[in-house]
């Protein structure tokens, strides 16, 4: 089982722009507006050119407007979605292929994120039951690791006690796989991997 290339490209093409919400954009408070996003990479892209006068120009503009286009029409996604300022709208529209969007999310899922990105907790008997009794589709599957992923902590509150972010996102994958949901291919599934190689790397 693997995508094919169109949707591969494309949910690629989603994660990428997601990270450069989370990572780039976000933090230094740019809105997600399509002009103040590419105004931002204009800016980027003006004072990495001024500092190395020796790059291949057009090479870095290129690079600088895929990353714009990336987060640009993720965020026409997201917006389709509903406020776009909603971290959940974000991770929705990235994870999902278009066609999946507008599909009904099972109440259980949609309360385990919601309960994850917004109050840094995790209900033990409710993930229980997405990781044992649930049978996800894949783009279920890849909205809980990037929910997970994104939470933007490093424990959570899990019932009376705390539970590491990797360790969730183990548990997570370690279901994904037993289950063969996700193809091995698929970038969503392949950066939660790194995502925990790289937070055992931090401990």
């Amino acid at each position: 089982m693997s995508i094919p290339h169109d949707e591969l490209t494309l949910l690629q093409a989603q994660l990428e722009g997601l990270e450069s919400i989370f990572f780039e954009l976000l933090p230094f408070g740019i809105a997600l507006k399509r002009q103040q996003v590419q105004d931002y990479y204009n800016k980027r892209y003006s004072a990495a050119t001024q500092a190395q006068a020796s790059v291949a120009r057009s090479e870095l503009k290129r690079n600088f407007n895929t990353r714009a286009n990336q987060v640009r029409n993720l965020v026409d996604s997201a917006e389709s979605l509903g406020n776009v300022e909603n971290k959940f709208n974000l991770i929705t529209a990235a994870a999902c292929l278009p066609a999946e969007r507008e599909q009904k999310l099972p109440p259980n899922i949609f309360k385990f994120c919601q309960n994850l990105l917004y109050d840094n907790t995790t209900d033990p008997a409710l993930l229980d039951v997405l990781l044992v009794k649930t049978n996800l589709n894949t783009a279920q599957a890849r909205l809980l690791l990037t929910c997970v992923m994104f939470c933007g902590f490093r424990h959570v509150k899990h019932g009376e006690s705390t539970m590491a972010v990797r360790d969730l996102l183990a548990s997570i994958v370690s279901m994904i796989r037993t289950k063969d949901i996700l193809p091995r291919n698929d970038p969503f599934f392949n950066e939660a991997l790194y995502f925990i190689e790289g937070m055992e790397d931090d401990t």
